[in-house]
């Protein structure tokens, strides 16, 4: 008797992730060397011009990174639909090669939305005191900024599992960002989890300096990759099955375009669908003429063709 039982998502969730935990680890080294060589120069650059961290300019890095972040992505991808031996290093770097400019793009449309995101968050934060309307506006505003983040979720996917225009890229990450409530939920659930055992690890730290060290250790080692992972895991059963179901949809709608096309299915006009029982086919004539059926004119050329093809088909006998 065969006791085994099905495995739940969870469980699937942390076989795969300690499995391939090495593998993650060296994917966010990997993703940790054009990290290093934005962030110290962006640092500089925010000391030269602003004399401080200005978390505005600072977002300007997610455009420089986002096309490195596609070689965490597939590898991610590649662990999370069940892939053995992944090969880390090519498949990281192929990434890059391959998806350099889509990914260039996403990186400054989503910095973009970022930064409208965080004047948007600040400004109706700000205006609570003022009225009532502003906690509306705000929750408004919120539930704007998740669609957005969902949106980031499928993006990255969507352009390197699918052979899209960039148009349905962004046309179905947008659409997926509320169509899958149920896997953006549990992605969510995922990352909070993640983010509170992150805070909970420098909560205590004694100065800034070792905050700063940490944190760096931390970004070097872990996040990148295994908050992609903790998304990427929940969300991309869900896109594969829904552009799947999109496309056998298509392809059936394609089918019977091409159907009709074709003759195959080609609706039946009123005139073909009378009944011309009574009529003797031998007396009809191939002309323009005119007889007389049912209340209106029809040509003899015209109502011949029908009730040959009636004929041919074995609707009628031959002695109508």
């Amino acid at each position: 008797m065969n006791n085994g039982r099905k495995k739940l998502k969870f469980e699937f969730f942390f076989d795969r992730f300690f499995s391939n935990f090495h593998r993650l680890l060296l994917t966010n080294l990997l993703f940790a060397i054009p990290s290093a060589v934005v962030f110290v120069g962006f640092y500089f650059l925010n000391q030269a011009i602003f004399h401080s961290i200005n978390i505005v300019f600072s977002m300007l890095t997610i455009i420089l990174l986002y096309p490195f972040y596609s070689g965490v992505v597939m590898v991610v991808r590649n662990i999370v639909r069940g892939d053995e031996d992944v090969p880390v290093v090519s498949t990281f770097f192929n990434a890059i090669r391959l998806n350099f400019l889509p990914f260039l793009l996403h990186g400054v449309l989503i910095c973009g939305a970022a930064v409208l995101s965080y004047y948007a968050m600040t400004f109706y934060i700000n205006m609570l005191s003022v009225s009532w309307v502003m906690y509306a506006l705000l929750f408004f505003c919120l539930l704007v900024v998740l669609l957005a983040l969902y949106t980031s979720f499928y993006l990255p996917l969507m352009t390197l599992t699918y052979d899209l225009k960039l148009r349905y890229q962004y046309k179905n990450s947008f659409l997926m960002s509320f169509g899958e409530f149920k896997n953006n939920f549990f992605a969510t659930l995922a990352l909070a989890v993640l983010g509170g055992i992150l805070l909970t690890a420098t909560a205590f730290l004694p100065n800034v300096t070792v905050l700063v060290i940490v944190i760096s250790a931390l970004w070097a080692l872990i996040v990148p990759s295994v908050a992609t992972y903790c998304y990427v895991f929940f969300i991309y059963r869900g896109m594969v099955d829904m552009i799947a179901d999109k496309e056998n949809r298509t392809r059936e709608i394609d089918e019977k375009i091409s159907a009709k096309v074709n003759g195959m299915d080609k609706p039946k006009t009123k005139l073909e669908e009378e009944d011309f029982s009574d009529i003797d086919i031998s007396r009809l004539k191939d002309t323009d003429d005119f007889i007389y059926h049912n209340g209106r004119m029809v040509k003899q050329s015209t109502l011949l063709k029908i009730l040959r093809e009636r004929e041919a088909s074995g609707e009628v006998g031959k002695d109508e």
